[in-house]
């Protein structure tokens, strides 16, 4: 998420409950130091003082440098004498001289490149030689780290405190508010706080976007002392790094994703001009949270659309791409993303392998470590295996491939748009699917329908909004169960009571995945023991998830349960919604559990790592048999997650501001002759509110009819504000909620099923990639062309301006009698270019339709000074008359003299062109073929 701030922008039931009864469920700030200096009198001065004395009293006419001898000289003298910078001022200055080479202008990656060297890792950092040589021990271990972590805020472990240096502490500055000192290892710029408050401090920033890792004591300094002599440095080493895309902690409802894309060209030299730059994608991505990884791949063509929608449906915190691997379309989309995202470029082949190698590869399994191929998975797209590989690396250098690349973490296929409505990255962001106007959610048709209960019934949410289905089966499905909860308010409440008390599920049973594996070998009995208390966390979570689940498995998880004890199922993650796993005491094994487990392995030793490697051992056996009903948990969750959003649309239809139905579904066979069909009647915008003491304004807009005939095209003409863009959207609102499985704001509605959606609407640039709004709304246009069929829905609005009058409404013309003759699609096509009307008025594929307003002049008498501009906001037939510009001008702020001339002017130019597309013959002449 390349923001203000970051890194990025600083450096350029079932067996369930045997677990139950085995666990017993039983922040500061940094201190400174302050030193005082002595001061010298004049009269101590020795003679050469004095002479330097007499040079700073009177100064040359012009000044000129110090000389290397007198310069520190001339510096201990004016700090003596009060004169000049302050102690602090000083030292900053001489930090900042010393770490020279950290600044831009001389920093130089590991290998030694530039950074305007193509090859160029901003991660790294080259500590020179000369510098490397004079670091103390301690130094020696910070920077011998921090050059292969220059992306990442490290805390180092100094007894009792975590302290940053130079870069990072600027950073903990700034971002924390911490007080800066000039202090620590190596003297250098330096903050920090005490161990107490680092869980805080690293879950601040990484929420603000920061990569933050921790460099822990491995030892103490007795121990340090007793193995390597009385000068041995304790021994430190760097763990886990929490990232923004890998945190598994306190994220909220929304769901957290890492993500690694592959590109490659689709070389066709018979290809025409609209399927240049065709790209294929792999892809993987990682939901950290729920320990799912996904995989898949996708095709799109040069307004890359598809890799829009695909960035709007995952919303990754962080894309993994290649180091100079990406075509220049797509770099163009990358710099200004349809979502926040932190871009990260990593090194071909060690760190993102190539596709033909995986494909080449004997034994794919070896290329993924811990993570577990399914025969399926294993022969999927290369592109999409070497992007999930890419992942693996990743992780590994963050250090949390154990915790979250482990063999409890699942694999799963991920399709873009397999047996879904196509919405692509444009129609998204047009119609406000996921987010309003200003960026956020209010305005959005999400935030419309969301009275989810559970955090899972949030996310799903979101995801069904983003794939509406093209099964009539399942549609009907859907809309069953919500005509069902319709009719039975009764059972609506309490279903709400029990799913805004349920835990996570989804987080509770990932956590456990997350938890899963046991400690890595070597570490010290501290880190095994806080590793422990996290798996124990984890496993009692999930088990009361599972358990306040449902009472249908109850009883596969009551051999668990015995095994674990804690005072209160309600100190364990109650709310789930983004609170802490876990409330109040922390759950341990039960005493005879982990006894029991010495007895089995016969160990006879009865020392605290005996007992601690037992308890390891007793949890594995705990874990593994919770999870070997994965399955089951799986479709749990999911049920509840849909039954929450089922109760969503119940609810929605219910208390919407205006009429809604169930939509009427019907076959595009013999009885439509094939053709698409959408009738609307009484059909409204749903994110629209109405003005206080007033109702939504209803209209009716047919695309073809039910016996196939009539046409599929409306050319839409209208004032500004008058609706024609709020009618746009509400057809296509009113599709993707029939497609989606729930009630639609209309009084009735019938259709056949729409395969995609497109929309142009709007003015939008790319300013930072140098696209103007022309090529912008052709690229996007050039897409439609391409890709529309018949069952498809098409919005066009204002095609044709940012360029010449006659230019724009040349291409307004000919893509409205494409799309119309030749796709006969269903298609919306507003636009300011009247003549078009006259064009179309008798073409049997087009009809003709305005939104309504009313122009009053002013009476006698009145103080008025001009005619006023009622909008109606209703859908007529035939063509506005005018496009009431003048009026809306005035509206606007316009003086009444300006108008009053552009009224002349136009009124000039309308009589040179009367009767251009008045008579046959002269239509004939201008018609474009």
């Amino acid at each position: 998420m390349a923001k203000k701030g970051t890194l990025q922008d600083f450096f350029t039931q079932p067996k369930a409950t045997n677990i139950t009864k085995a666990l017993n469920k039983p922040a500061q700030k940094s201190q400174q130091k302050t030193s005082s200096t002595s001061k010298r009198s004049r009269e101590e001065l020795n003679r050469s003082d004095a002479d330097l004395l007499d040079q700073l009293t009177n100064p040359p006419p012009v000044s000129q440098p110090d000389t290397p001898a007198l310069g520190p000289r001339r510096k201990k003298l004016r700090t003596l004498l009060g004169d000049g910078e302050d102690k602090q001022t000083a030292s900053y200055r001489e930090v900042q001289s010393r770490f020279a080479w950290l600044e831009s202008n001389h920093v130089r990656d590991r290998s030694g490149k530039q950074p305007t060297d193509p090859e160029y890792d901003a991660r790294t950092v080259q500590v020179p030689s000369d510098v490397s040589k004079k670091l103390s021990e301690s130094q020696k271990q910070y920077w011998s780290i921090k050059q292969n972590y220059r992306d990442v805020i490290l805390f180092f472990k100094v007894g009792k405190f975590y302290e940053l240096y130079e870069d990072d502490a600027q950073i903990g500055a700034d971002a924390l508010e911490w007080k800066m000192t000039i202090t620590g290892v190596g003297h250098c710029r330096q903050v920090g706080c005490p161990e107490s408050g680092i869980d805080e401090a690293v879950q601040r920033l990484t929420r603000m976007g920061y990569k933050v890792g921790r460099i822990e004591q491995v030892e103490t300094a007795k121990e340090a002392k007793e193995s390597r002599g009385p000068k041995a440095t304790i021994r430190r080493e760097l763990t886990r790094i929490h990232t923004p895309a890998t945190n598994t902690g306190s994220i909220g409802v929304d769901a957290v994703h890492l993500m690694a894309l592959h590109e490659h060209e689709e070389l066709d030299t018979a290809a025409s001009s609209t399927q240049l730059n065709r790209v294929q994608y792999g892809f993987a991505f990682l939901d950290a949270a729920a320990g799912r990884f996904y995989v898949g791949s996708a095709t799109d063509d040069a307004s890359r659309a598809n890799l829009g929608a695909l960035l709007t449906q995952i919303a990754p915190r962080e894309l993994l791409t290649a180091r100079g691997s990406m075509t220049k379309t797509t770099d163009r989309l990358l710099t200004s993303p349809p979502v926040p995202l932190q871009l990260s470029s990593v090194q071909p082949g060690s760190e993102f392998p190539d596709p033909s190698d995986i494909a080449l590869a004997t034994d794919k399994q070896a290329l993924f470590g811990t993570l577990q191929l399914s025969d399926e998975m294993a022969h999927s797209d290369p592109a999409g295996l070497a992007a999930l590989a890419a992942l693996q690396q990743h992780l590994k250098r963050m250090l949390a491939s154990q915790e979250l690349a482990s063999t409890a973490q699942l694999v799963v296929p991920y399709e873009v748009y397999t047996g879904a409505l196509r919405l692509d990255g444009p129609t998204l962001h047009n119609l406000e699917l996921l987010e309003g106007g200003e960026g956020g959610p209010d305005g959005s048709l999400l935030s419309q329908l969301d009275t989810c209960c559970s955090p899972g019934g949030q996310r799903l949410l979101r995801r069904w909004i983003c794939r509406p289905l093209l099964s009539k089966t399942e549609i009907n499905k859907r809309l069953d169960a919500v005509g069902e909860l319709s009719a039975r308010p009764g059972l609506v409440q309490p279903l709400c009571a029990m799913l805004r008390v349920m835990p996570d599920m989804e987080r509770a049973l990932g956590r456990l995945r997350n938890n899963a594996a046991p400690p890595a070998l070597g570490l010290p009995d501290w880190a095994i023991q806080a590793a422990q208390k996290r798996r124990l966390s984890a496993l009692a979570t999930g088990v009361v998830a599972i358990e306040e689940a449902g009472q249908a498995l109850s009883s596969m998880v009551k051999t668990i349960r015995e095994s674990l004890e804690w005072p209160s199922t309600s100190t364990i993650n109650k709310k789930g919604k983004g609170a802490k796993a876990t409330a109040g005491p922390m759950p341990t094994l039960l005493d005879e559990v982990v006894r029991s487990r010495m007895l089995q392995e016969n160990q006879e030793e009865d020392s605290p790592a005996a007992y601690l490697a037992a308890e390891v051992e007793a949890t594995d056996s705990l874990i593994a048999d919770f999870n070997a009903h994965a399955n089951a948990y799986e479709a749990m969750e999911a049920a509840l997650s849909s039954i929450d959003v089922l109760v969503a649309f119940a609810t929605f239809s219910q208390t919407a501001a205006g009429p809604t139905c169930r939509p009427d579904i019907i076959d595009a066979g013999e009885d439509t002759g094939g053709k698409a069909v959408l009738d609307l009647r009484g059909v409204w915008h749903p994110c629209v509110n109405p003005a206080v003491g007033r109702s939504v304004v209803p209209n009716n807009l047919q695309l073809g009819k039910r016996d196939g005939s009539g046409p599929r095209a409306l050319l839409l003409t209208g004032a500004n504000m008058a609706g024609k863009s709020t009618i746009s959207r509400a057809t296509c609102i009113a599709v993707i909620l029939a497609q989606v499985g729930c009630s639609v704001p209309a009084a009735a509605c019938c259709l056949t099923l729409a395969d995609r959606i497109f929309t142009r609407l709007g003015a939008s640039d790319r300013i930072m990639t140098g696209e103007s709004t022309f090529l912008v709304e052709c690229a996007e246009t050039a897409s439609i062309l391409q890709h529309a069929t018949p069952d498809s829905l098409v919005v066009l609005d204002e095609l044709g301006r940012g360029t010449s009058t006659f230019d724009g409404y040349a291409i307004a013309h000919a893509v409205l009698k494409h799309l119309s003759s030749q796709q006969d699609c269903r298609q919306l096509f507003a636009t300011h270019y009247h003549p078009l009307t006259a064009e179309f008025a008798n073409n049997p594929c087009v009809a003709l339709g305005h939104m309504a307003a009313v122009v009053t002049q002013p009476s006698a008498g009145s103080q008025q000074q001009a005619a006023s501009l009622i909008f109606l906001y209703q859908l007529r037939s035939g063509a506005c008359p005018c496009s009431y510009g003048l009026q809306v001008a005035q509206l606007a702020g316009i003086p009444k003299s300006i108008s009053e001339s552009a009224r002349r002017a136009g009124a000039v130019l309308e009589n040179r062109l009367q009767g251009a597309f008045g008579k046959q013959g002269d239509r004939k002449a201008l018609a474009i073929e």
